[in-house]
C-alpha cells in the first residue's frame, strides 16, 4: 500500500517491497511501513478516537472470485436497470435523468425520480422508486450466520481496546448493514448505539451518555468494563423502523428507517434521529486531542464531508488518516485539499491508498487478548 504524510515529504511511498531493489528495497519498504504504523498508533492513542466508516468497510465481506455479498453502487444501478426493464430508457427520459461525468449514478437517478414525482406524479415512476428502494434494503440485508466478518472483528479489537480511563471509541458509519453490530456480538464487545435495553428497543440519544460498569460486593466503587464502543449509524439501519412515532429496533422491518441514496441526504440528515447522530459527529470532531480514522468513505456525501473538512481547518489538535484505495491521484476536491495540506507540511494528516481489508492487518494491536477473551475463543471453537 502507498501512503503520504509529512514524514514522507511530498512523495507517496510504498510499504510493499520492490523485488527489483532487492534487500535495499525490503529495508526501505519496512521503514515506510513502520512510519505508517506509528502514525496509526498516535491516532489510536488519542484522548478522543473517532472512526468514520463507509461503504468500503462493508465490501470487505466480498470473497474474491465469488458473487458479491455486499452491494456496490454499481450493483444497485444494475438492479434498478432490471426493475425498469424494457422501459428503463423511457423512464430516464421521463424524469430528465442525464448521466453525470463520472458515469451512471443511482443517487442521481432516484433524486430525479423524486423531483419528477413531486412535480408530475406518475404511477410508473412511483412504482420504480418503491421497488428500487426495496431492492436497496434487500441487498443490504446480507449479513447471515455464515458471513465472514473476521476483518470487522479484528478491526474492532484493535480500535476498542483502549484504557478505560479514556472516552469510548466513537464509530460513525454510513452503512445500513449490520456488519459492525454482528462483529461486536461475535467477539463479545458491548455496543452503545442509542437504543434502550428494554423491549422494544427505543432510540434516545441520552443512552450515548450511559456506560457499563462491573459491580462486585468486595469492591466499594464500580469498575468500568473494557471493550465498549459507541456506534452511530448516520444513515439509519436495516433493523430500524418507526412505530407509534418512536424509532425502534425490529427484525427485518418492511420499511426500514434509512436515508435512501439520493441527493436529499443533506436535508434528511437534519431530521430525527439523524439530527442527533450528526450533532454528535460534529461535536466529536471539535474535541481537543482527537484522532480521526476515515476508512471506506468516498467523500461523496457532502453533509458528512463538510463537517470533517471544517474540523480539519478549525481544530489544530485534530490528527487523522484517510484510508481510500483511490486516495492517490484522486479527483475528489476534499482529498486533493488534504493532499495539498500534507505536502505543505501539515503533520496532523496522512493519506493511505488501500482498502479496509488490506489496512486492518497493519493496524498495531495495542493490547493483547485478556484471559477471558482467550477462554471465550477456545469455548467457541470447541462448540460443534
Amino acid at each position: 500500500m502507498k501512503f503520504l504524510s509529512a514524514a514522507t515529504g511530498d512523495k507517496w511511498v510504498d510499504t510493499t517491497p520492490d523485488p527489483a531493489k532487492g534487500p535495499a528495497g525490503e529495508q526501505e519498504s519496512a521503514s515506510h511501513l513502520q512510519k505508517l504504523q506509528q502514525l496509526v498508533t498516535d491516532i489510536l492513542l488519542s484522548e478522543n478516537l473517532v472512526v468514520l466508516a463507509g461503504l468500503g468497510s462493508s465490501l470487505s465481506v466480498n470473497a474474491v472470485g465469488k458473487p458479491r455479498t455486499a452491494p456496490t453502487m454499481d450493483d444497485l444501478w444494475k438492479g434498478a436497470e432490471a426493475i425498469g426493464g424494457a422501459g428503463f430508457g423511457a423512464l430516464k427520459t421521463q424524469v430528465n435523468y442525464k448521466t453525470p461525468g463520472g458515469g451512471d449514478n443511482i443517487e442521481v437517478l432516484l433524486s430525479q425520480c423524486h423531483i419528477s414525482e413531486m412535480l408530475n406524479p406518475s404511477a410508473e415512476v412511483k412504482n420504480f422508486i418503491e421497488k428500487t428502494e426495496a431492492l436497496t434494503v434487500d441487498k443490504c440485508r446480507f449479513v447471515k450466520k455464515d458471513t465472514n466478518l473476521d476483518v470487522h472483528c479484528s478491526f474492532l479489537r484493535k480500535i476498542a481496546k483502549r484504557s478505560i480511563r479514556k472516552p469510548r471509541v466513537r464509530l460513525f458509519s454510513t452503512n445500513y448493514d449490520l456488519c459492525f453490530e454482528t462483529a461486536a456480538r461475535l467477539i463479545r464487545f458491548v455496543v452503545v448505539d442509542g437504543f434502550s435495553h428494554t423491549q422494544p428497543q427505543e432510540f434516545d440519544g441520552t443512552h450515548f451518555t450511559y456506560d457499563f460498569v462491573r459491580r462486585e460486593s468486595e469492591r466499594e466503587a464500580p469498575d468500568y468494563i473494557a471493550n465498549v464502543i459507541h456506534l452511530y449509524k448516520l444513515h439509519g439501519s436495516v433493523d430500524w423502523e418507526i412505530r407509534d412515532g418512536q424509532v425502534v429496533k425490529a427484525e427485518n422491518p418492511a420499511k426500514p428507517l434509512i436515508i435512501y441514496p439520493r441527493i436529499t441526504k443533506f436535508e434528511l440528515s437534519y431530521d430525527q434521529p439523524y439530527l442527533e447522530l450528526m450533532s454528535r459527529f460534529q461535536s466529536a470532531l471539535r474535541l481537543p486531542n482527537t484522532g480521526v480514522l476515515v476508512i471506506g468513505f468516498g467523500f461523496n456525501d457532502a453533509h458528512i464531508a463538510q463537517p470533517l473538512m471544517a474540523a480539519i481547518s478549525a481544530n489544530i489538535h485534530l490528527k487523522g488518516i484517510i484510508v481510500d484505495p483511490a486516495a492517490e491521484n484522486s479527483k475528489k476536491s476534499d482529498l486533493q485539499t488534504i493532499e495539498k495540506l500534507i505536502k505543505a507540511g501539515d503533520w496532523r494528516l496522512a493519506l493511505a491508498a488501500t482498502s479496509f481489508e488490506s489496512f486492518v492487518p497493519i493496524v498495531p494491536d495495542l493490547a493483547s487478548e485478556t484471559e477471558e477473551e482467550q477462554h471465550r475463543k477456545r469455548m467457541s471453537s470447541a462448540r460443534p
